[in-house]
């Protein structure tokens, strides 16, 4: 018999297991096919009498809420189930609440009563639920309830329901009008809290406020908890320990005095710096950031200590790109400071290009090598540069080639080689892109009068202008335009030698030459003749008559007369004013070489080093508050540690306003604080109940007597202190008694309520059924 009723019990188990999953396929189905009558459908499910029906109904609308589409059609029938006694349904109602509650604020308020019933529920999960509910739906209106439904889950005996409290103060405090001052008077509890759940919730809402909060009251929260917290920062979630890190960053620059090694520190900055030093090892990367920002900016000779030049070159090979970006630009930088450069040094392979990266990490990379660069290494990293220069991938040889006229500056050695290599890799570079950059780095280096020779830079513009006359190298416009300029700007360098010659090869193809290139001829031909000029005023008397069998103003002449004709305005426009400044007579020579003689600036070969949004955004992450004036510290005795808040009512027993009943309420389970022993009252075990014996529980009346008489000696000499715990009972019985009668009459006010609620729901309902007939 029993064996059959097993069986037929395990049948109607499987049955029921059929029939959700056949529901929960159906309601798949209602969702993803597209069907006319789904609105009353859905509908109809929110006004079953059937939970499970109404459960489907409300995931229906939530999927529709997911998607982007409109449910605000069903605002109505979705909070009249505010009053199910399904805590699945009133989750989904609240999650619905908290997007719509704004656009329907009238009908929204009908459901506050019932959340606020749930804050007497017996379960810390639904309390915790309700208070962020209520802090979810932003009407204005109901701030007076909201602050006083903070301030009693502020105290509740759940751990999990002041934490969710915690977070509701961090969402309501900026719409909270006079109510600021009570709600940070809530939250500086929480954060002395005793429990490492609600403190963690706390720093998370007094990160999200801080700003809003009055400097001087701000970082009172703080001060009193200092020492606390950074003993103990690693009891915290990996999210507050990051939050909590970036408060005292800001924190320690305003009041600390600036260290300049570990014996100049403070005994509280070096108990924070102490503390997070294991944090290096955390498995959040978000963590190990704020914390390497933290050294960085405070103890920056630390850094080597702790290791982080390892940590941050090892996150700059993860796979996560977006990591090894950020991590390549934070250690660039890093390394951007002179006294930080030696750091990353050891480590300049681990920064060469890999296959298949992406172009910002190519970048990244590149300007690391070229920050790294000294004379021992940059042999390596020339060769690496030089290959990366033969790469298909035009950013990455484009950047390569950069990369290496910065690192030019390292010692006239490597200047005259780098410089060879340009020359020979413009012969045979045939990609317009790359000699635009090999000549802008060529152009840099010869400007570079203090690494090169004055014959260095002479045989650089010969070759510059063989490789101009050479027909068989196909050069682009931008090419020949900064070789025509190169050679005009170092004319008088080379005492004129070069630039008529090269001058007279370009005046027979003037025509066909680009605009930019005849322009380039026109400036050559005017730098050509002013050094003529000043070489006539100076040894010859009779100028004009000197001009006339003169090879370089017959050239001037006709170059003004090509360019008088030219189709660009600005070339037409250019030739006369040449003319002007250089035909008016030998007294305006030495101005007119000043004018096309004067020094140029020197061209940026990584003009785009730091220019991207990522670095700008790491500068601006890692941008402080200067350090404060040292006359102007406080004592350190405002970081004396404030008493840690402990709840009284975490053993006692919990009103259960729904059901009038009394259930035990969850028992502080972790302590958190710098000093264990102030907490060794919560942490004392509990005597373990113990069975007796028969012999020992009908003892001898002998013995019984003899326990008496030693019972009534000790009563008689701890008479006092019992009086004064019976003191302490009663006063706590009174306040539980004040407590439960407050409870009751807020669940007549809230019965009555709901009735209110449910009949305008209802008329609302036949109105509108009404409507649609």
């Amino acid at each position: 018999m029993n064996d059959s009723l097993s069986r037929l019990g395990s049948m109607i188990e499987s049955a029921k297991e059929l029939t959700i999953e056949a529901a929960v396929s159906a309601s798949a189905r209602l969702t993803d096919t597209p069907n006319a009558q789904k609105p009353e459908e859905i509908s109809k499910l929110l006004n079953s009498r059937n939970d499970r029906e109404i459960l489907q109904g409300m995931k229906l609308v939530i999927s529709l809420v997911s998607k982007g589409e409109d449910a605000l059609p069903y605002f109505a029938d979705v909070v009249k189930n505010i009053t199910s006694s399904s805590n699945k349904i009133k989750e989904l109602v609240i999650i619905y609440l908290t997007k719509y509650a704004d656009v329907e604020p009238d009908t929204a308020l009908l459901s506050i009563n019932s959340i606020q019933k749930t804050l007497g529920d017996k379960h810390p999960v639904n309390r915790a639920n309700a208070i962020r509910s209520l802090a979810g739906i932003r009407i204005d209106s109901i701030i007076p309830i909201l602050t006083l439904s903070l301030k009693r889950t502020s105290t509740d005996p759940s751990p999990l329901v002041r934490a969710a409290t915690a977070i509701s103060i961090g969402k309501v405090y900026d719409n909270s009008g006079k109510s600021k001052k009570q709600l940070i008077e809530m939250l500086s509890k929480l954060l002395s809290d005793s429990e490492v759940i609600v403190v963690s919730a706390a720093i998370k809402a007094y990160f999200r406020i801080r700003f809003s909060i009055p400097e001087n009251k701000r970082w009172e929260l703080m001060h009193k908890n200092f020492r606390r917290y950074s003993s103990s920062i690693l009891d915290l979630d990996e999210w507050s320990q990051g939050l909590i890190i970036e408060i005292f960053t800001d924190y320690c620059r305003k009041f600390f005095k600036k260290p300049l090694d570990k014996n100049t520190m403070d005994p509280d900055l070096e108990l924070y710096l102490m503390s997070i030093k294991d944090l290096k090892n955390s498995i959040s990367e978000n963590v190990v950031l704020s914390m390497i920002k933290s050294i960085v900016v405070l103890a920056p000779f630390l850094i080597k200590e702790y290791n982080l030049d390892v940590i941050l070159t090892r996150y700059a090979l993860a796979e996560d790109s977006w990591l090894a970006l950020i991590a390549l630009q934070t250690i660039l930088l890093i390394s951007q400071e002179k006294k930080n450069k030696e750091l990353f040094i050891p480590h300049f392979r681990s920064f060469y290009i890999i296959p298949n990266e992406s172009d910002e990490i190519i970048n990244a990379k590149l300007e690391i090598l070229s920050t790294l660069a000294n004379s021992e290494n940059f042999k390596y990293i020339f060769e690496e540069l030089k290959y990366y220069s033969l790469s298909n991938n035009k950013i990455l040889s484009r950047k390569a080639i950069k990369t290496i006229g910065e690192c030019s500056q390292i010692s006239n050695e490597w200047s005259q080689k780098i410089l060879k290599w340009c020359l020979m890799k413009i012969r045979k570079s045939k990609t317009s892109d790359l000699l635009n950059e090999l000549l802008t780095v060529i152009r840099y280096l010869i400007q570079q009068k203090s690494s090169l020779e004055k014959t260095d830079v002479l045989k650089t513009i010969y070759k510059l202008a063989s490789i101009l006359e050479d027909d068989q190298i196909e050069l682009e416009n931008e090419a020949r335009a900064s070789i025509i300029w190169i050679i005009g700007e170092y004319t008088v360098l080379a005492d004129n030698s070069l630039g008529p010659d090269v001058l007279r090869r370009l005046l027979k193809n003037f025509a066909k030459e680009e605009e930019n290139v005849r322009y380039q001829t026109l400036v050559l031909a005017c730098k050509i003749f002013a050094y003529v000029l000043i070489e006539l005023k100076n040894e010859v008397k009779d100028v004009e008559e000197e001009l006339e069998n003169n090879i370089e103003y017959k050239l001037f002449k006709h170059t003004l007369q090509l360019a008088k004709y030219d189709v660009s305005y600005d070339t037409r426009d250019r030739a006369r004013m040449f003319n002007v400044l250089l035909n008016s007579g030998i007294d305006r020579a030495q101005l007119a070489s000043l004018f096309l003689q004067v020094p140029k600036p020197v061209p940026f070969v990584n003009s785009n080093k730091g220019d991207n949004d990522i670095l700008k955004s790491i500068k601006q992450y890692f941008s402080v508050p200067d350090w404060a004036d040292e006359s102007t510290l406080p004592s350190s005795e405002i970081r004396k540690e404030a008493p840690i808040e402990i709840n009284r009512l975490a053993n006692a027993s919990f009103s259960f306003s729904t059901e009038g009943t009394k259930s035990p309420s969850p028992v502080i389970e972790q302590s958190f604080s710098s000093k264990q022993y102030l907490n060794d009252e919560i942490n004392k075990p509990k005597p373990s109940y113990k069975l007796q014996s028969l012999d020992e529980f009908f003892g001898s009346e002998d013995s019984e007597s003899e326990e008496e008489d030693e019972e009534s000696e000790s009563d008689e000499d701890e008479s006092s202190s019992e009086f004064e715990e019976e003191e302490e009972e009663e006063e706590e019985e009174e306040e539980e008694e004040e407590v439960e009668a407050e409870e009751v009459a807020e669940e007549e006010a809230e019965e009555v309520a709901e009735e209110e609620v449910e009949e305008d729901l209802e008329n609302k309902k036949n109105q509108k059924e009404s409507e649609d007939d």
